[in-house]
């Protein structure tokens, strides 16, 4: 009974939060701190179902999801809105429903891993349909290729960060070979984490190419120490990151749409190309910087400056802002899947 109550509770936050952020662009705390109440009353009349060896467990599990849940916010991969609606369904379900061994701390990724498929998907398909009707299509592909520079700074960064996670999991998978069978899909998104973290801080060709060096040779010692053994995981990694990067590097050329200034509402987030026409105007208000991410959402305020802007003798009567994926009904898909594999299956 406690898991099919959760279970419903959760589906019922995914398809309000789906609705608002459809409707609104917003997932709204007041909806998920109700959710959040209830299930936690719903845990303490139905204290006698819930299997106590699995508290800890159940604890870890939820722990790193925060982790990962701000981590993918401080990354820009969702909004902080989709990250707390994450947290809240994962409090929400019961360990006992995950049915994995104890070893295995984070067994939400099998959530995670079905809210990122459907989402990607669906980004597969859309970009795939705006590609066929796109009558540049042509001029896109061109505008994919890599200059002599741009490839060589691809290189050295991509394999200084690899060289980097090749080196973590060595150790990981030398001292610690029961978490590594057990965690599998748990490393391969840390990777994946350590990868953007590096790609964002290390900017320099210079710092990039030293990193690179310390990390082929801190490998290099641990294969003459330990002996070579190639794992499959690491394979993956170097497959699954050139893949990643050639799709988003496809997508984004459809992240974008024009628009009439006078259909500009609050919420909706500029591209970098549409700020640079506000820096010399001299009309306050106007945004001077954006992420293109959902922390640079526009005002009320900077909507007003921005249509007096364009009756402005530089104005103009378009402008392009970053369209618009809400992320909640990726995640009330994904959970539904889960719920139908967990409790039917």
């Amino acid at each position: 009974m406690l898991v099919y109550i959760q279970s419903i509770i959760a589906i019922v936050l995914g398809i309000i939060s789906s609705v608002t952020d459809l409707k609104n662009k917003k997932i709204y705390n007041k909806n998920i701190i109700l959710a959040v109440i209830i299930s936690i009353l719903i845990y303490v009349i139905f204290w006698n179902q819930v299997e106590v060896q699995y508290i800890k467990n159940y604890l870890i599990n939820l722990g790193i999801g925060i982790v990962i849940s701000f981590l993918f916010f401080y990354f820009r991969i969702w909004a902080a809105g989709d990250a707390k609606l994450f947290l809240a369904i994962i409090m929400m379900i019961p360990y006992e429903l995950y049915e994995v061994e104890s070893d295995n701390v984070f067994p939400a990724l099998y959530l995670l891993i079905m809210i990122f498929g459907v989402a990607f998907i669906y980004v597969a398909i859309e970009t795939v349909y705006l590609w066929i009707k796109d009558k540049e299509k042509i001029e896109k592909i061109k505008e994919l290729k890599l200059s002599k520079e741009e490839l060589k700074d691809f290189l050295i960064k991509y394999f200084m960060g690899y060289f980097m996670v090749l080196f973590i999991n060595n150790i990981i998978f030398e001292f610690f070979t029961d978490f590594r069978i057990n965690n599998a899909g748990l490393i391969l998104i840390s990777n994946m984490l350590i990868l953007i973290f590096v790609y964002r801080v290390v900017a320099q060709i210079k710092l990039s190419l030293i990193l690179t060096l310390i990390f082929v040779i801190a490998n290099v010692l641990y294969y003459l120490i330990f002996g070579v053994e190639i794992y499959s995981i690491n394979i993956k990694m170097l497959v699954l990151v050139f893949i990643i990067m050639i799709f988003r590097r496809v997508s984004e050329k459809y992240n974008y749409e024009k628009i009439k200034i006078e259909d500009l509402r609050p919420r909706m987030i500029l591209s970098f190309g549409s700020v640079l026409n506000f820096y010399n105007s001299r009309i306050k208000g106007l945004p001077k910087s954006t992420t293109e991410s959902t922390d640079s959402r526009l005002t009320e305020e900077e909507v007003e400056s921005i249509k007096r802007w364009s009756r402005s003798k530089k104005g103009k009567d378009t402008i392009v802002i970053v369209r618009h994926m809400p992320f909640a009904p990726f995640i009330l898909a994904g959970e539904l899947l889960f719920f139908i594999f967990r409790l039917y299956n």
